[in-house]
């Protein structure tokens, strides 16, 4: 069951051919400060009634959060397509938040 403490851990990112039964097909993630790294695995989702991954969150007492998503689920081969989809939107949120960091340092990094 993937899980994430603080936004970094395993999480069910998209969602892929949907059938009238509303299965689809999901991809499990490694996730770092929740923008989805590397891909693990994909799955066939059995939703419940909603439709929608269930999410439990839980605040610890140190102010931290742990969130959980449990669905049905099969395995399937990897999604290469989902892959693609989910790296088009990461790479360019990377790409910008390395360009912002560098133009906020002191004095700025030219390239």
């Amino acid at each position: 069951m993937p899980s994430t403490f603080n936004g970094t851990g395993t999480k069910y990112v998209g969602e892929r051919e949907h059938d009238r039964g509303g299965r689809y097909i999901t991809t499990k993630w490694i996730v770092l400060l929740g923008l989805p790294l590397v891909p693990l695995s994909s799955w066939r989702v059995f939703p419940p009634h909603d439709g929608a991954p269930q999410d439990h969150s839980h605040l610890l007492s140190s102010g931290a959060s742990l969130t959980e998503q449990s669905v049905a689920a099969e395995p399937v081969p990897l999604n290469w397509r989902q892959v693609a989809n989910v790296y088009a939107i990461v790479i360019p949120v990377i790409a910008f938040l390395i360009w912002a960091f560098f133009r906020l340092l002191p004095g700025g990094i030219k390239f």
